[in-house]
C-alpha cells in the first residue's frame, strides 16, 4: 500500500516481466579490415571486455563472441573497455569509451588491423607519397631556375618563389604520417568498387589515374552543385512531409486511434534522426500512449547525443533530453541510472530558469520521486519540501498562472507519500485534501481520481471506514466516467468497495 500511495504523475511506474537471460546477451565477431591484398578474416581469441562488472570473453574460431549483461535493455548505453588480441589493434581506436547502444538483436561489427600489415600498408603509402612530393618539388624547382635563367623573373622574385616553395613542402611533410595513417586503415569493404580503385591508385602513388578516375564520375564542382539542388529539394520535402505525419498524429491522437498516432509521430522522428526535438516528441509518444519505455529510452539517448553535438551541453533541449531519459529509466526501475541523469536536468534547469521557476520545481519533484522510488525517503522530502516552497511562491505572486495548482497538488500527494511512509496519517490526509481543494473544477478528473484513492487509503488506516468508502465511491465513479468498466483502475476501486 505504502508503494501505491505515490502515484507520481511525473514518473508513473509499470511493472514489466524480467527479461530473459539470452534476451540480455550483446552478441558480435571482430574480423579484419578488407585490404586490396588481403581479403577480410575472423579473428578468433580476441579478448571483449565491456566496462563494469561484466566477464571478459574471447571470440570463438568463427570470431563470433557473447558478453552476457544481465539487467540490460535494447537502447541501454555502454562502453568497451578493451579489445585485445596479440599482433592487431583496434581499426579505430576511439572505439574504446565510445558510448554503444546495446542490442539482443544486433551483433556488433568490431574490426581490427594487424600491425604487421598496417606497418608495411603505411610505408608502402608514406614512400609513394614522398617520392611524388619530391617529384613534384624538382619540377617546380627546376622551372624556377630555368624562369631565372632566362631573366624572366629577377633574384628577389626567384628568392621569394623559392621561399614559398620550401614552405609548401615543409607543410606537407607532417602531414604525409596522417594520410598513410587513414589509407592504411581503410576497409575496402566498405567502398564502393569505383573508390576502391581511386584509393589504390591514390596508396600506389598514380595521382594521375586517381584523378582521372574521379572525374570519370563527372565534374566535381557539377556534382556538388547538383546535390546541394537535390539536398535542399529534399529538406524541404522532408519539412512538409514531417509537418504531415505530425498533423496525422495529432488528428489520430484526438480520435483516441493510438496506434495509428503514434506510427506517424515515430516515422517522423525517423525522416531524420539528427533532429533532436523530434526524437524527444517520439519518445514522449512511446512513453505516453505505448507504455513502451525501452523504445522511449532509446529515442531519447538519440535526441541527446544530436542536441549535445548541435547545440551544447548547456542547451535547454540536452536538459530536456536528460529529463527524459531519467523519467524513462525510473519508469524502467533502473533508479542507479536515472538518478545521475536527473541531477544534470536539475542543474541546468536552475541554470537557465532560475532557482524559482516553475519547470525548476518540477525537476525538484521529479529528483525526490527517483530517491522515494531508491528507498531514500529523507532526501526525497528534502526535494519535495523545496519543489513546494517554490509552487506556493508562484501561486502567491502570479494567480494567473493557472497550471502551477496541477503541479502542486500532484507535489502534495508526493509528499503524502512520504507522510504515509513515516506514519505521518494525518499530515497525509490534509496534504491529499488540500491537493483536491486546489485542483481546478471540472479538470484534471485523471490527478482526481488518483488522490481520491489515495485519500480513501488513509481514512482506512485511520479507521475512518466510512470516510473511506464515501472517497473510493467518488474515485469509482470518475473512474468508470473517464476510463470505463473495464480499467484496471476502475477494476481495482471497485474491489475496494466490496
Amino acid at each position: 500500500m505504502k508503494k501505491r500511495l505515490l502515484a507520481a504523475l511525473l514518473l508513473i511506474i509499470v511493472n514489466y516481466p524480467l527479461s530473459l537471460v539470452h534476451c540480455q546477451t550483446q552478441s558480435g565477431y571482430v574480423r579484419t579490415v578488407t585490404r586490396p591484398d588481403a581479403p577480410s578474416q575472423r579473428l578468433q581469441g580476441v579478448v571483449v571486455r565491456v566496462q563494469g562488472d561484466f566477464n571478459p570473453v574471447m571470440t570463438d574460431e568463427s570470431g563470433a563472441f557473447q558478453v552476457l549483461m544481465p539487467g540490460f535493455k535494447n537502447g541501454t548505453a555502454f562502453t568497451l573497455a578493451g579489445i585485445n588480441k596479440g599482433g592487431y589493434e583496434l581499426r579505430e581506436p576511439e572505439l574504446i569509451g565510445r558510448q554503444l547502444p546495446f542490442s539482443s538483436s544486433v551483433p556488433m561489427e568490431i574490426i581490427m588491423v594487424s600491425r604487421r600489415q598496417l606497418q608495411k600498408d603505411k610505408q608502402r603509402i608514406e614512400q609513394a607519397a614522398r617520392e611524388n612530393i619530391e617529384r613534384y618539388y624538382e619540377e617546380q624547382l627546376n622551372a624556377l631556375n630555368e624562369q631565372l635563367a632566362q631573366a624572366k623573373m629577377t633574384n628577389g622574385e626567384y628568392e621569394a618563389k623559392l621561399s614559398e616553395l620550401e614552405q609548401q613542402y615543409g607543410n606537407f611533410e607532417p602531414l604525409i604520417d596522417q594520410m598513410a595513417e587513414r589509407y592504411a586503415r581503410t576497409d575496402y569493404a566498405s567502398l564502393s568498387p569505383a573508390d576502391s580503385l581511386i584509393q589504390q591508385a591514390i596508396e600506389a602513388g598514380d595521382l594521375q589515374l586517381a584523378q582521372e578516375r574521379i572525374l570519370a564520375k563527372g565534374d566535381p564542382d557539377k556534382r556538388e552543385k547538383k546535390m546541394l539542388k537535390i539536398r535542399r529539394l529534399a529538406e524541404a520535402q522532408r519539412d512538409e512531409l514531417a509537418s504531415d505525419f505530425y498533423n496525422l498524429y495529432a488528428i489520430h491522437l484526438s480520435r483516441f486511434q493510438n496506434d495509428s498516432a503514434l506510427s506517424y509521430i515515430v516515422r517522423r522522428a525517423q525522416l531524420d534522426t539528427t533532429n533532436a526535438q523530434w526524437q524527444i516528441d517520439a519518445g514522449n509518444a512511446y512513453d505516453k500512449i505505448g507504455r513502451n519505455y525501452d523504445q522511449a529510452l532509446v529515442l531519447y539517448r538519440r535526441a541527446l547525443r544530436y542536441a549535445l553535438a548541435n547545440e551544447g551541453p548547456q542547451a535547454l533541449r540536452t536538459a530536456q533530453a536528460h529529463n527524459n531519459i531519467a523519467y524513462a529509466l525510473t519508469c524502467l526501475k533502473r533508479y542507479d541510472e536515472a538518478l545521475p541523469e536527473q541531477r544534470i536536468a536539475l542543474s541546468s534547469y536552475q541554470r537557465i530558469y532560475g532557482e524559482t521557476h516553475e519547470l525548476t520545481a518540477a525537476r525538484m519533484a521529479n529528483m525526490g520521486a527517483i530517491h522515494y522510488y531508491s528507498g531514500k525517503t529523507d532526501s526525497a522530502e528534502i526535494y519535495f519540501n523545496k519543489a513546494e516552497a517554490i509552487y506556493t511562491d508562484i501561486e502567491r505572486i502570479s494567480p494567473e498562472k493557472k497550471d502551477i495548482p496541477k503541479l502542486h497538488a500532484q507535489l502534495l500527494n508526493n509528499q503524502a507519500a512520504i507522510d504515509f511512509y513515516h506514519d505521518k496519517l494525518q499530515s497525509a490526509y490534509d496534504r491529499l485534501k488540500k491537493a483536491l481543494s486546489i485542483l481546478p473544477p471540472d479538470e484534471a478528473e485523471n490527478d482526481k481520481v488518483v488522490y481520491l484513492k489515495s485519500l480513501g487509503a488513509i481514512c482506512y488506516y485511520m479507521n475512518r471506514l466510512d470516510e473511506a468508502r464515501s472517497v473510493w465511491q467518488q474515485a469509482y465513479d470518475i473512474s468508470l466516467r473517464i476510463y470505463g468498466k473495464g480499467h484496471p483502475f476502475t477494476v481495482e476501486l471497485a474491489g475496494y468497495l466490496e
